[in-house]
């Protein structure tokens, strides 16, 4: 009987102890979460954009004073902080920073998508996003997208609001035209006239095609997509310097 409460006695010293290190292991671990484990950085280049990437992004929350994420403890991290940080940036568009369980600190970036390139009569550029915002043009990369120029006074405005109705408009046409894939493929350059018209540049040819104004577009371009069908292919796309649509049931070609 001695002898099995003895046993009884050292399994029981041998669990407390158990218990003790497996206490210990615990405390350790959550020890460890307490902390930032890992920096990952992702940019989503998905709609192949490349004015960012996670250097720039890293030298963007170093400059903002959150250089040494990795070991910061976590009750002092300040997600919101760090997603105003990188949203600083005017090439970024969303940013979302999160901590799993493991510890490891994400912080996904997708870039603003610019679809007009602006060159205003001053010569100064500035992108159109998809949003319909201005946005700032980039020493490190361009992106492959149609051009607007000619008699534009627009300057990139606080907010990045399209101020102008021309830019308005603009942005309005080069929408029309990327809704269609070929007339997307037609034309590579918007142009505003002296008269405020707009006209399109092909991407062959040496003519321009002068719209006016927005009204009546879809008859326009079917009266552009005839005479090229049934004329210039016949004549040659050289034969003329001007293409006008913008009169009603007629097409005058200058020579």
């Amino acid at each position: 009987m001695k002898m099995v409460k003895k046993i009884a006695i050292i399994l029981g010293n041998v669990l407390l102890l158990a218990g003790i290190f497996t206490a210990f292991g615990f405390i350790k671990a959550e020890k460890k979460r307490d902390v930032v484990q890992e920096l990952d950085l992702r940019v989503d280049h998905s709609e192949g954009s490349f004015f960012i990437d996670k250097e720039t992004v890293a030298a963007q929350l170093r400059r903002s004073g959150w250089g040494n994420l990795v070991g910061m403890a976590l009750d002092s991290l300040d997600l919101l902080a760090i997603e105003k940080a990188i949203y600083r940036n005017p090439f970024v568009d969303e940013v979302s920073a999160f901590i799993d369980v493991q510890g490891r600190l994400s912080v996904e970036v997708s870039q603003r998508e610019p679809v007009l390139r602006v060159v205003n009569r001053h010569m100064e550029s500035f992108y159109v996003d998809a949003e319909g915002r201005t946005m700032p043009t980039s020493a490190n990369y361009a992106a492959a997208v149609m051009v607007a120029s000619g008699n534009i006074d627009d300057r990139p405005a606080p907010g990045d609001t399209l101020r102008s109705q021309r830019l308005r408009d603009l942005f309005a046409l080069n929408e029309y035209l990327r809704d269609n894939e070929l007339y997307e493929a037609l034309f590579v350059q918007l142009y505003v006239n002296g008269k405020g018209e707009f006209e399109l540049v092909p991407r062959v040819g040496n003519h321009t095609v002068l719209i006016g104004d927005l009204s009546d577009l879809d008859e326009k371009m079917e009266k552009l997509l005839a005479l090229y069908r049934d004329a210039l292919d016949k004549e040659g796309w050289e034969e003329y310097r001007q293409v006008n649509l913008k009169f009603k049931d007629q097409v005058i070609c200058k020579r």
